[in-house]
């Protein structure tokens, strides 16, 4: 009989119908069947069981497989009964049947019937099934009885019948059964239940009508199993949820078989076949007579009255590309991901897939969906450099791209409207950031560019991180940008620094023009951060010209070995002299290096300008005359007498002009500027205990200019020498200074002194009759170890002795014994 194989226009075609025998009906018509492997087998109305083997060959022109049935044998199960079931049993090579309630079994490759079977053998059998997911050896079937609320566990070997288990009081008696590890799908008359074996509980399920409506049940997936009902197929778990959506049949299929990811409903007269994935209709077509079905590894078999036919599934890769060019992306992935999994022992269908996939991505990158591009190309782990050429405005690129051939035509990235532009790129560049590939020149060239596009304050971050970069590209790509301060950056990272400074002074005189310039500050900071001398010195001149105050400061911070002589010089130019006495206390006083002793005395030649100049505030003058006097007072390495010359000349430096007169020792002429001209007895006494080595002699001057005073001032300084006497701070030579005292004072004027006098002195004449006792003491040791030691050894001196200081001979009689008894010359010794 001719059968129709046209397809409906659908979506996308799933399956190929193919005849592959043709035979004559000549014991009655078929009415079951069962596949394992390229074994087929069809049982008859007539009681008969042939078996069919299956083969295939794969064309060299186009890679399609043929198949062919070939007729093998056949067996008489139960004569003259229609065989209405057979389950074939690889593992134990045996075909079961069941005729009208009557179990039968045969070898699956001689087709004899086993006779060790007859004894263990269930009766009045009515279904069974094979446990789909058992991992035993043996088989495992559900066997359905007759009249009984109960089904029958049992184990089948290669010679018997073993009962494992019965399962009593059912809510019916059962139809149909199909058994998937611990669950029984159970079809009554008119319902359907799910039982639990390890809990022994049973849940009703939904009812269907049996005058329209086949009971039909089988295993989909892991965990997931189809329920035939009226109109709809349901799919359930194991715990009898509904876990998709039904399956709405245009005809009530009598047939129902499985072929990941669809779902082939077979009724009388057409093939219906739905995704398991959105539950639609993606193929159908007409086909008339179908009397029996069977799937097995993908393959759907379909027996009719004279021939078989075979829906060989069109290869997954090649369903995708239809979805893909028929723009059903979506579907197309769906089913991409759920045969992924397939799809791991072929490398080739491995990378077609990945192909299909990167070329979904490049399709939506067209379409402007960009998160779900980039998902694509990540999953497909599509290198960055690959999806960049993708993107004009980040030319040109080193190579193509094989993603460019992918689609007709690309987007110019560079003609978009400015936002949308702005989106392709920050996708871009969070692609390329998250990419774990290792860094090259290039990715990081683009990134930098990217990053110029879509977030430039994180380009100096970029830029700073010392990554490899194209300098070219770079140079160019900024320079079309305007972004001259991130070139000087780059040349500077790169250790051009020369390079880098010029950029970023003509940046500074305005020459270029870039809104990211900070101004000098870049150029001082990278100055400072290489502390290289001779560019500093080549570079110092101009920075002090546009900004004197930033100069100075660079050169403070430097470590760099700068020549002072210079940069005086240069400082001494500018009429602001606070810049030049600044940079003078960093040489002097700022550095931890010793500094020639004319910039000590040019610092203090600064000081008195800045003192003496009329235009200087007075805040500022009070504070550079302290550092003047603290100057003066506690360096050594002036010029004094130039210094002084210049002091003495002018009125106001009168504290300067003592601590002068100090330096050079002219004490009297300090002490007496101090007390007669500043007025300030406070500081000439503080000036006398500034000379410990000579206080007596100093405290003894001050005294007479206390009591000599000729002048208005003479009562106050008089009384000024009695508190200066009797101070407990002044030391004095006591018997000098009787001598000078005013014979008319009372002694209780200067009691306190003549009292602290006799107690030093009787404590002098204490402490030198002590020093003098231990003084004899320690001799009297040193003559007794003397005599002991030159009483216990005779010292020879020979021409062969020599010193044990200097290893020269001895050329007199005289030597010295150190405490370590060793013979040495004299002036060894000292």
């Amino acid at each position: 009989m001719a059968h129709s194989a046209n397809t409906t226009q659908q979506p996308v075609k799933a399956f190929d119908l193919v005849s592959v025998i043709d035979f004559k009906a000549s014991y009655g018509l078929p009415s079951c069947t069962s596949v394992a492997g390229n074994d087929l087998y069809v049982g008859y109305t007539s009681g008969h069981v042939r078996h069919f083997l299956l083969s295939s060959a794969t064309s060299a022109t186009n890679n399609r497989t043929k198949y062919q049935l070939r007729y093998l044998d056949e067996m008489i199960g139960v004569p003259k009964k229609r065989i209405t079931q057979i389950i074939v049993a690889p593992t134990i090579a045996r075909v079961i049947g069941l005729a009208e309630n009557q179990v039968f079994v045969g070898d699956m490759f001689s087709m004899v019937g086993a006779q060790s079977y007859q004894r263990s053998m269930p009766k009045s059998v009515t279904h069974m099934a094979i446990n789909e997911t058992s991992n035993s050896y043996d088989l495992e079937i559900a066997v359905c009885q007759s009249k009984k609320k109960s089904l029958q566990l049992m184990l089948v070997n290669s010679e018997r019948f073993i009962s494992k288990q019965e399962i009593t009081n059912l809510m019916g008696v059962p139809v149909k059964v199909h058994w998937s590890g611990s669950v029984l799908l159970i079809a009554y008359e008119s319902h359907y239940t799910l039982y639990n074996i390890m809990a022994r509980t049973e849940m009703e399920l939904f009812p269907y009508n049996p005058t329209t409506c086949s009971p039909l049940l089988r295993l989909l997936q892991s965990e997931q199993f189809y329920l035939n009902g009226d109109s709809l197929g349901m799919i359930i778990n194991q715990t009898g949820d509904v876990c998709k959506a039904p399956i709405a049949w245009i005809n009530q299929p009598r047939f129902v078989c499985y072929s990941a990811p669809y779902i082939v409903g077979i009724s009388s007269s057409v093939i219906q076949v739905y995704s398991l994935l959105d539950q639609q209709l993606k193929q159908k077509s007409s086909f008339a007579n179908a009397l029996a079905a069977a799937d097995f590894g993908g393959n759907v078999y379909i027996v009719t009255e004279d021939q078989i036919y075979i829906l060989l599934p069109i290869p997954v890769e090649e369903q995708i590309e239809r979805l893909i060019d028929a723009g059903s992306l979506e579907q197309a992935m769906a089913l991409a991901d759920e045969t992924l999994g397939t799809l791991t022992r072929s490398a080739a269908k491995m990378n077609k897939l990945r192909y299909l996939r990167q070329k979904t991505g490049v399709i939506y990158f067209v379409r402007g969906c960009l998160p779900t591009a980039f998902e694509y190309f990540t999953k497909t782990d599509t290198l960055a450099l690959d999806v960049i050429p993708l993107f004009d405005t980040l030319g040109p690129h080193s190579s193509e791209s094989h993603l460019q051939s992918m689609v007709q035509t690309l987007p110019r990235i560079s003609e978009l409207e400015p936002g949308t532009r702005h989106a392709y790129h920050e996708a871009l560049l969070a692609y390329v950031s998250s990419s774990t590939v290792t860094r090259t020149d290039e990715l990081n060239t683009y990134e930098l560019k990217l990053l110029c596009y879509v977030d430039r304050s994180r380009v100096e971050r970029l830029l700073r991180s010392h990554r490899p970069l194209k300098m070219m590209p770079v140079i160019e790509f900024l320079e079309n940008q305007k972004l001259y301060y991130y070139i000087g950056l780059y040349y500077a990272e790169n250790k051009f620094l020369s390079e880098a400074i010029g950029q970023w002074k003509r940046l500074e005189v305005g020459e270029l023009k870039d809104e990211v310039y900070p101004g000098l500050n870049a150029i001082v900071s990278l100055l400072l951060r290489d502390n290289i001398q001779p560019l500093i010195m080549e570079n110092i001149p101009w920075i002090l010209e546009r900004d004197l105050a930033r100069g100075v400061a660079l050169l403070m911070r430097t470590s760099a070995e700068l020549n002072d002589d210079v940069i005086v010089g240069l400082l001494a130019k500018y009429e602001d002299r606070s810049h030049l006495t600044r940079y003078l206390e960093h040489v002097v006083y700022g550095r931890n290096a010793p500094c020639g002793n004319r910039y000590h005395t040019q610092l203090a030649q600064e000081y008195i300008t800045m003192v003496t100049d009329p235009g200087t505030p007075s805040t500022i003058t009070t504070k550079t005359r302290s550092k003047l006097q603290y100057h003066l007072l506690h360096s050594d390495k002036y010029a004094v007498s130039l210094i002084l010359n210049s002091v003495e000349k002018k009125a106001v430096f009168k504290k300067e002009l003592a601590i002068l007169y100090g330096k050079k020792e002219e004490h009297g002429k300090a002490l007496r500027v101090l007390v007669y001209d500043v007025q300030d007895t406070t500081a000439a006494e503080h000036y006398c205990r500034s000379w410990p080595c000579r206080q007596k002699e100093l405290h003894l001057q001050l005294l007479k200019l206390y009591l000599d005073c000729q002048t208005s001032e003479r009562d106050i300084l008089l009384a000024r020498a009695v508190d200066f006497l009797n101070s407990t701070d002044s030391v004095f030579n006591y018997h000098d200074v009787l001598g000078i005292l005013p014979s008319q004072w009372p002694i209780s004027l200067v009691l306190p002194f003549i009292c602290r006098s006799i107690g030093h002195s009787i404590n002098e004449g204490r402490v030198s009759r002590i020093m003098k006792g231990l003084s004899e003491i320690e001799w009297a040791r040193v003559k007794a170890a003397r005599a002991q030691f030159t009483m216990s050894r005779v010292i020879r001196i020979t021409d062969s002795k020599y010193c044990e200081f200097c290893y020269r001979p001895f050329t007199e009689t005289v030597c010295v014994l150190n405490k370590a008894g060793s013979v040495i010359h004299p002036h060894c010794l000292k």
